[in-house]
């Protein structure tokens, strides 16, 4: 702490060596003070009992210091006039005590305005005598160096200096209009007050503003000095907090040039941002506006917002050199103030001859005569102001911020009233303990704690007090600049409108806004829409939407994709994550109406089929077929049927075991029968020799039930190693992270394959042996049937198995697919296997005989095998026990030659004595099939003549 105040404490001990050193230079040299100063700058001194120091921006600020006069800095000369006219006429406050005014010109310059206050007023404390020149007549009156404080500065800048030079005499100051939040600091500034609140409070306000008219992204333009750069210092942190960016942030350097203010506008249309902030004084506004309205285009969408050093105060004639394009939409700020009542009326009627001389107002002349037009002297072509010259009341705009002026004023005077209650106990006048203040500091060091603790009524009612950093009430006007609106005899400056009010850090809008500032956008980046995350750039405002995936919700901050728990999926905002809904196989879905109609139909059709071969079972048709192996078959083909009721019935641990038993069996069931039908033709027709009793005891009815039956317990021993390793379960599956379905475990992953890889197994068997006996006679051409049933079971289970395995989100139609395949299967042998000879059963019961099924495929092609046929074989053998060999008759030999028929039979059906097979590749097995015994005429080659009657007897001889 004490090396942070030996830099302030060596500034007021230079302050204050140089100050007594010139205040010892004026009192030993007594010099009669003028009211022209040594600079040349005009200085206002009204005597009184107690003088009131004022610091007035009369004049703009130069390259020389002093510049061209302003409006506000005249009305606020007039409006500290007006009220010490008024406290002087009023008998109630500070009875038979007479105020007296000096104010001099800062010209907006701090090094001058220290140079005034050092020269003009702080020798006034030592009983420095001020000669007035307004009238040769009249005597020098003597100052009665009676200081109670200081009225001002208009700006921070000046305020900063002056402040720090007062401190040094302990000498209150109060502000009108300086904001700087340098001056809240008590400990550097401590007997600094303002009736304004401090910039603190306005960048909020502007910041809140551009947050709700959603504008996130906006440029700073700022003037170089206390006031401009603690402004944009308070812009820029509090636009951080509520996460807005700054564009752009363009100083405007002291003295600038037209060139500095074009460089200015050039750099903020390089940047997307159209809401420009622009703290800076009346003068440096009006020449960024001129700047800005050459460029036009993209300058004309500039939505320019104001701090309370230009709103409301522009165009500041109506000759301005600028547009009101240029304007238009403009949101300027300014605290809460309103016009004085009845200052209109006043200054209107002040004219050039009551401010003849410097008693009230030393630059009226110079005022009058640049607003009138009129000259002076007659030293140009201007007309020469009467004495009678005044304000135009029709082109006055009175400016509501005087009311900061004389509540600044009005403090003073409640203050001193106080003082003046305390220390003369209520007496008019004067009281020797206050006279006696007179050359000192001690009435305006006094007075400190009166301010501090002071309430009062301002000017037009409102209450006024300072907070704990002495500031002014944190209260702003917003105002809109409307370029379509005249609110008063159509002045351009008019047109600025109060649309609302910031207070107690919240918004409030009493009219509505110009339509541009509705069609403006000042954004880096657009929000982005719901599902989707902002990915930030270099700054906070830029950003790139990336979209969430479907299993991911947007963080908090909305700068991440964060993914859900299993199990969870993001809301419909995407904010956060909720519970899966759980689906489970539906009998109401397309698949499950599905399922359940082929599985239903075909399980009737089964029936229907079952109940055909029972009724029919002793006819020539269903013997042929081989009745045994048929029934072993529809077994298989009423379990695989089944497999709907499982598959589409809600998962519990009973159909999960069900699903498992009839996914495994009644494939195998179906199949397995028939790769025994299938292995049977193989065995009779692809035999090279005479077969043998034990290979003819496979082929008869029941040996082959019990070998289906053994093919069908190595699957039983399958399952049951199955259920051992992977016991049934119900589980909550997630195919997708979105996803949540409720079904038996092994239904909907590849463990389904174990339960049917054994059947797969025996199609492609079964499927090659078919292929293998495809040329069979027509007689026994069952395999054909056999045939294309498997080729369209493996169709149907090779367009499964991708369907399948691709299939991985949706577990439903996983399951329908299984479900479909397995019933189209069982569909396929029942259509083709059973389906013609039902058909002809029902039908055509004429040829259910044993004659038409011997010769029903005699018609269709005469192919060897059939009833005729066989006859040409039994006329053939009779004499076939001598053969013709060169006219001579041979008999066979041995066994082997006794199985082989000479010659040529009848249809081309002939044996081969060397191979023993037919022209036609039919094997002796054919024939050795068809006979029960083994009698010497059937080894000698000779086919019996009960052959028939054997066939028709019950032997299994057709497929």
């Amino acid at each position: 702490m004490e090396n942070k105040n030996v830099p302030s404490q060596i500034w007021s001990m230079f302050i204050t060596s140089v100050v007594l050193s010139n205040l010892f230079h004026v009192a030993t040299t007594n010099v009669m003070y003028k009211t022209k100063t040594e600079a040349g700058n005009l200085l206002q001194y009204r005597s009184g009992d107690i003088l009131l120091a004022g610091l007035m921006r009369v004049h703009r600020r130069g390259n020389e210091a002093c510049s061209k006069i302003q409006e506000d800095g005249i009305q606020a000369v007039e409006t500290m006039n007006m009220i010490i006219d008024q406290v002087n006429r009023n008998t109630k406050i500070l009875p038979k005590i007479r105020l007296g005014t000096i104010m001099v010109d800062t010209c907006d310059v701090d090094s001058h305005a220290l140079k005034r206050v050092v020269v003009d007023i702080l020798p006034l404390l030592w009983n420095v005598s001020i000669q007035s020149t307004s009238s040769s007549e009249e005597r020098p009156q003597v100052a009665t160096s009676l200081i109670a404080g200081v009225v001002g500065s208009a700006s921070s800048a000046v305020s900063i200096q002056v402040a720090n030079l007062l401190q040094v005499f302990q000498i209150p100051q109060v502000s009108y209009w300086s904001t700087s939040p340098d001056l809240s600091n008590k400990a550097r500034y401590k007997y600094f007050f303002r009736t304004v609140p401090s910039d603190t409070n306005q960048a909020k306000a502007m910041i809140a503003v551009a947050k709700q008219l959603g504008w996130n992204y906006i440029s700073v333009v700022y003037e170089d000095d206390f006031y401009g750069v603690r402004g944009y210092t308070e812009v820029k942190e509090t636009a951080e907090k509520e996460n807005i960016c700054i564009a752009i942030s363009q100083p405007v350097p002291r003295n600038p040039t037209k060139a500095d203010f074009k460089n200015i506008v050039k750099n903020l249309i390089s940047k997307v941002s159209r809401a420009i902030i622009v703290f800076t004084k009346r003068n440096d506004a009006s020449e960024l506006m001129i700047a800005a309205q050459e460029f036009g285009g993209v300058a004309n969408e500039f939505i320019w917002i104001g701090s309370d050093g230009w709103s409301g105060q522009l165009p500041m004639s109506e000759n301005d050199e600028f547009n009101e394009d240029i304007l238009d939409g403009s949101i300027g700020f300014t605290p809460k103030t309103s016009h004085l009542k009845g200052f209109d009326e006043y200054f209107t009627n002040i004219t050039l001859s009551q401010n003849k001389g410097n008693f009230r107002n030393p630059w009226f002349a110079e005022y009058i005569s640049e607003k009138n037009g009129c000259s002076l002297k007659s030293v140009s072509d201007l007309r020469i102001c009467t004495p009678g010259e005044s304000v135009n009341r029709s082109g006055f705009v009175h400016m509501t911020k005087m009311e900061s002026v004389a509540n600044a004023v009005y403090s003073f005077v409640y203050a001193l009233d106080q003082y003046h209650k305390d220390k003369c106990g209520g007496k008019p006048g004067l009281c020797k303990a206050m006279s006696k203040l007179s050359g000192t500091n001690l009435l305006a060091t006094g007075l400190y704690d009166y301010l501090r603790n002071l309430t009062f009524k301002g000017f037009n009612g409102n209450m006024v007090e300072f907070d704990e950093q002495q500031d002014g009430p944190a209260v702003y006007n917003i105002l809109n600049y409307k370029r379509k609106e005249r609110t008063r005899l159509g002045s351009k400056l008019e047109k600025w409108v109060q649309a609302g009010v910031f207070k107690l850090g919240n918004v409030s809008w009493n009219e509505e806004l110009a339509s541009k500032i509705y069609t403006t956008e000042s954004v880096c980046a657009k929000p982005c829409e719901v599902g989707e995350a902002r990915i930030e750039g270099t700054e906070i405002c830029c950003w790139h939407c990336q979209k969430c995936r479907k299993d991911e919700y947007v963080s908090e901050n909305g700068t991440a994709c964060l993914k859900c728990m299993l199990g969870t999926k993001p809301n419909e905002d995407t904010t956060s994550c909720v519970p899966l809904p759980i689906s489970e196989v539906s009998y109401e879905s397309i698949y499950g109406i599905a399922c359940i109609c082929v599985g239903a139909v075909g399980l009737v059709l089964t029936l229907i089929v079952t109940a055909i071969y029972i009724v029919y079972r002793e006819t020539a048709i269903v013997k042929a077929s081989g009745r045994e192996l048929c029934f072993f078959v529809l077994v298989g083909v009423f379990l695989t049927f089944l497999n709907f009721l499982s598959l589409t019935a809600s998962p519990t641990i009973t159909t999960c075991v069900v699903s498992r038993v009839l996914l495994a069996m009644g494939p195998t069931c179906m199949y397995a029968g028939l790769l025994t039908k299938t292995l049977r033709v193989v065995i009779i027709f692809q035999s090279k020799a005479i077969l043998s009793q034990r290979v003819k005891m496979f082929i008869r009815p029941w040996p082959q039930i019990l070998w289906t039956t053994g093919l069908v317990l190595l699957q039983t021993v399958v399952l049951v190693a199955w259920f051992i390793i992977s016991k049934p379960s119900v589980e909550i599956l997630y195919p997708t992270p979105e996803i949540a379905f409720y079904a038996c475990e092994h239904l909907v992953d590849i463990p389904i394959l174990i339960g049917l890889i054994y059947p797969f197994l025996l199609i492609i068997i079964c499927t090659v042996f078919a292929t293998v006996n495809r040329n069979v006679p027509t007689g026994f051409n069952e395999t054909q049937y056999i045939g294309f049933s498997m080729y369209t079971t493996c169709v149907i289970w090779l367009a499964f198995l991708p369907i399948f395995i691709t299939n991985s989100s949706d577990l439903a139609q996983r399951i329908m697919t299984t479900s479909v395949c397995l019933s189209l299967s069982a569909a396929t042998v029942l259509i083709c296997l059973f389906g013609p000879r039902c058909f002809t059963i029902l039908f055509y019961p004429e040829q259910n005989t044993q004659q038409s099924v011997m010769s029903g495929s005699v018609d269709k092609g005469g192919v060897p095998g059939s009833a005729p046929a066989l006859s040409s074989l039994k006329e053939r053998s009779k004499t076939a026990n001598t053969s013709t060999n060169n006219n001579k008759t041979t008999t066979p030999k041995n066994d082997h030659e006794k199985n082989h028929v000479s010659g040529e039979m009848k249809n081309g059906y002939s044996m081969s004595e060397s191979t023993g097979k037919s022209p036609n590749g039919y094997y002796n097995g054919a024939l050795d099939v068809c006979s029960e015994t083994d009698s010497p005429v059937y080894k000698a080659g000779y086919l019996p003549e009960s052959l028939e009657a054997q066939i028709s007897g019950g032997e299994d001889t057709r497929f």
